[in-house]
């Protein structure tokens, strides 16, 4: 048989127009236009698929997710819908009956979020020690940047009364100064005690993620996995996924974010003889993944001025000094690798940009696409540095779901005017590839289509969106979804559009995402999925 062909169909192809039939052959789009047209262009012996008037859209790319830990997650116990910490202890010790967990084994939770709780606090050891104290257990905060641990896992981890505070990141302790299992930004510390995978294992949780991410329509990740998992093992990870491109069962397309800290693991990684760019079929090494600070929910982001809500707290900035993150971008530079930054807070997002110029000075020949990830809450400054540089702001339109909540909380109404504001930050001519963050968020593109859009919560709150006027327009979100997202990947020339000469990365929905209801976008189901010409997931 001979390639594959598209007919009947809402073929998007750009700027509102749009055809009916696409035909792909050797994973590459041949021909686009009406049925007749394409039809008697493509073979007689082409795979034929009748799309019955179904959108087809350039394949949703996600610029900023942890697919690796998608998959690892899938293994553990969400507390994601618990409604109060009883609630999540209760679900913990069924957890431990249900799965008859051994005692001393650890028991890992993730998901849950003080903000939604009846609460308003961290879980910590106390809590947790009446789940269990024969289990380590460790429950990880939805923003990933804060885990709570029970007495068994402190001890575990060689943290007790009158331990001293680590270098990066910190851990609470009460009025008689006994830890009380609440660590921020220490989930490193707390992985070296973890069994580590064994690259089979790794391998599944990929293929699981994977294929979950080909049905919500995904046909590109851009991911940040090398050190998710216990022992921080990169070069595992990294034969997991080459040994799976060799096996063709990758069935989406991962643009690596290679979480690499300190001069130790970049300079193994490069002796390794791996660089941007390099792939193993449907997997390339991208950007160099590096983190400036920590998450708005948890306070931990860092600001230039105090949280509104939390005077004397400006969050946590994990690099000392714009010089020595500076160090780490030049590094990248060196290699011709660019950065993605992780920075939720101004502060960090400062840092930063400076360190990027830094960087550039000293290598003004190379020309990297250097990010910043979420870019949550900028300045004018900053914005107006970012367009002059061409950095990228990696942005999540998903996140307003929750932090409408709480942002203007945390940071008040004068910052609020340089945040969350997709819409300025695009005029401005800023690079907005849209991300979700997951397993923060959902992977699934039609809610972080929906938030950007309409901007309101999944119940409709605010009437009227959340300073709507840094709402996007449909077209806008789907254009940064897919090409902007292809650019954030060096690869707008061959991908994120329908169009002759073009990879065959198409998701084709269940409805027409440009004329559904605003409040139905999120609603909207992926139909099909087809990566490099190959279908890897329909229900038509």
């Amino acid at each position: 048989m001979s390639g594959l062909l598209l007919t009947g169909g809402k073929i998007y192809t750009g700027k509102g127009g749009f055809e009916q039939a696409v035909y792909i052959e050797d994973g590459v789009i041949k021909k686009v236009g009406s049925d007749s047209e394409v039809t008697a262009f493509a073979p007689d012996d082409a795979e034929k698929v009748d799309l019955s008037g179904r959108l087809a859209l350039p394949g949703f790319n996600d610029s900023h997710m942890h697919l690796l830990n998608v998959g690892y997650n899938m293994s553990q116990l969400d507390l994601s819908g618990t409604k109060n910490i009883d609630e999540a202890v209760c679900a913990i010790k069924s957890y431990i009956d249900d799965k008859q967990i051994p005692e001393g084994s650890w028991v890992m939770c993730y998901g849950w979020n003080d903000d939604n709780w009846e609460d308003k606090r961290h879980i910590d050891r106390y809590d947790l020690d009446k789940a269990s104290e024969k289990h380590p257990v460790i429950a990880l905060r939805i923003c990933c940047h804060v885990a709570s641990l029970n007495s068994a896992a402190l001890e575990k981890i060689g943290i007790g009364k009158g331990s001293p505070q680590p270098e990066s990141g910190a851990f609470k302790v009460d009025e008689g100064g006994e830890p009380t299992g609440v660590m921020q930004e220490m989930f490193g510390a707390i992985f070296e005690k973890l069994p580590e995978p064994s690259v089979e294992e790794i391998k599944e949780m990929i293929v699981a993620a994977a294929q979950a991410a080909a049905e919500a329509g995904l046909t590109q990740v851009q991911s940040d996995d090398m050190t998710t998992l216990p022992g921080k093992n990169f070069k595992a990870v990294i034969q997991a996924f080459k040994e799976l491109c060799e096996e063709d069962r990758l069935p989406i397309r991962v643009y690596e974010q290679c979480s690499l800290s300190g001069d130790e693991t970049f300079d193994e990684f490069k002796a390794l003889g791996y660089r941007t760019g390099m792939s193993f079929g449907n997997f390339t090494f991208g950007p160099r993944k590096l983190f400036a600070d920590g998450s708005l929910g948890a306070r931990t982001a860092w600001l230039k001025e105090d949280y509104s809500d939390d005077p004397g707290n400006r969050g946590i900035g994990i690099y000392k000094t714009a010089e020595d993150l500076a160090h780490d971008v030049k590094k990248a530079h060196k290699e011709g690798m660019a950065v993605a930054i992780h920075c939720i807070g101004d502060a960090a997002a400062e840092q930063a940009v400076t360190a990027i110029e830094a960087a550039r000075a000293e290598y003004p020949d190379v020309s990297t696409r250097d990010g910043i990830v979420h870019a949550q809450i900028l300045n004018e400054d900053i914005m107006e540095r970012m367009k002059k540089g061409g950095i990228i702001a990696y942005i999540q339109p998903v996140f307003i779901e929750y932090d409408l909540h709480v942002a203007e909380s945390r940071v008040g109404k004068e910052r609020m005017k340089t945040s969350y504001n997709w819409k300025t930050l695009r005029d401005m001519g800023i690079k907005t590839p849209f991300g979700t963050d997951c397993p923060v968020e959902t992977f699934n593109p039609m809610p972080n289509i929906y938030t950007a859009v309409t901007r309101k919560d999944y119940d409709g709150f605010p009437e009227g969106g959340w300073y709507p006027e840094e709402g996007l327009t449909v077209e806008e979100s789907v254009e940064d979804y897919t090409k902007t997202s292809a650019f954030a990947c060096n690869a707008e020339s061959h991908r994120g559009m329908i169009a002759e000469g073009f990879d065959a990365d198409i998701t084709v929905l269940e409805e027409n995402l440009f004329e559904a209801e605003p409040a139905h976008i999120k609603d909207i189901k992926a139909a099909m999925t087809i990566v490099g010409g190959k279908i890897r997931f329909s229900r038509i």
